[in-house]
């Protein structure tokens, strides 16, 4: 008897191809929901009798998994569509012998580019430029060069590895302080030398209860004003302070992204208010895609390799 796989995503149709499509359907009787008003109003889902798989898009439910996905009968996996977990209740899905899957490292690559991406624009104070109307003026506008300067990488897991050898083959000292990782190299420092020595930061970490804190304010307020700051994680600094410190002088810039963002004229001064694109190229796209497909294969065989609870 084949299990059921049920793919809430309103994504899915656009991004799997035939191939993928039909691998699924060779391992479980694919169903495909998009944007109900409730996950109460999937009816398959509450009156299968067979072992069913889960596959969850966050865009499904606005990056907030509904508790009623636990009560679903014979959930026997629920596979995330991103490396990211802390949008559902992995405590709550132990608690039911669920196993949740996420995927990994499938936007290395493109989230690196896009960090350096960032440097780049604040170096030259591109910022600044498109305040101006793009227009020239030699004086607000002067950058620096990256070649010689130090960069400070906070977290050395696959994305902060890979900032570090993108960095160094620009030319840049790199330097970073990470809970576990090594790597010779490049120069491992304690987080407050990184911090009052590096002309460009960049939290690499991910966002949990073990990185919660540790860029405190007190913390932020060593930053030399010479320094960029370079934010591809959320939720694990103030904000707000580093805005503040960019309009008083004290930073060079600073780069995040935001639901909305701007760019270059939401703010004044040398902010970039990039929108959340960091993932987004072709390719990580695919492999994004081809992995999902690959835990929902392995999920609905009992095989649970990325169970992150």
């Amino acid at each position: 008897m084949l299990m059921n796989i049920f793919i809430l995503s309103p994504n899915y149709n656009r991004l799997a191809s035939k191939q993928i499509q039909a691998k699924l359907r060779d391992v479980g009787n694919v169903m495909v929901f998009s944007k109900p008003d409730s996950i109460q109003s999937l009816s398959p889902l509450w009156k299968g009798v067979e072992p069913c798989v889960i596959a969850l898009d966050p865009d499904f439910c606005y990056w907030k998994a509904p508790n009623e996905l636990f009560t679903i009968p014979h959930v026997k996996a629920i596979c995330l569509q991103t490396t990211s977990f802390s949008w559902i209740d992995t405590k709550r899905a132990a608690m039911k012998s669920i196993p949740v899957i996420n995927l990994r490292h499938w936007s290395t690559e493109a989230v690196a580019e896009w960090a350096m991406m960032l440097v780049f624009n604040l170096a030259r104070r591109v910022p600044i430029i498109a305040q101006n109307n793009w227009k020239e003026e030699c004086v607000t506008q002067q950058g620096i060069e990256l070649v010689g300067k130090t960069i400070g990488i906070i977290g050395l897991g696959h994305i902060g590895t890979r900032i570090a050898e993108i960095a160094k083959g620009i030319g840049m000292n790199v330097q970073y302080w990470s809970r576990k990782s090594r790597d010779q190299r490049f120069v491992y420092v304690s987080l407050p030398k990184l911090i009052k020595t590096s002309d460009v930061i960049v939290p690499a970490m991910s966002q949990n209860i073990h990185t919660q804190g540790i860029l405190s304010d007190k913390v932020l307020s060593m930053i030399q004003p010479s320094a960029m700051f370079i934010g591809i994680v959320h939720n694990i600094y103030n904000h707000d302070l580093l805005v503040n410190m960019v309009k008083h002088h004290k930073i060079f810039g600073y780069a995040f992204e935001e639901n909305g963002g701007g760019m270059f004229n939401k703010y004044k001064g040398n902010i970039l208010a990039g929108p959340a694109n960091a993932w987004v190229t072709k390719e990580a796209e695919e492999r994004n895609i081809e992995q999902w497909a690959q835990t929902i294969i392995d999920a609905a065989h009992g095989k649970f390799p990325q169970q992150v609870n």
